[in-house]
């Protein structure tokens, strides 16, 4: 089942109004925890949401080689 972009576009914009700059802090460990759970879905999911704040806040935390 594919990961509905709009979805994610919500779920980051929730994060963001609720934890400003701490929400991608947050949605870190959601990855982590979806991660270490193998839950495939879910963890696609929270990649997507990650890069989405990542894209808001103008950063990244995969490293340029």
């Amino acid at each position: 089942m594919a990961v509905n972009p709009e979805h994610v576009a919500r779920a980051a914009n929730d994060l963001l109004d609720h934890y400003g700059q701490a929400a991608l802090d947050v949605a870190k460990t959601q990855v982590e925890r979806a991660s270490r759970a193998s839950d495939h879905l879910a963890l696609d999911h929270a990649l997507m949401v990650l890069s989405e704040i990542e894209r808001h806040q103008g950063s990244s935390s995969t490293p340029v080689t």
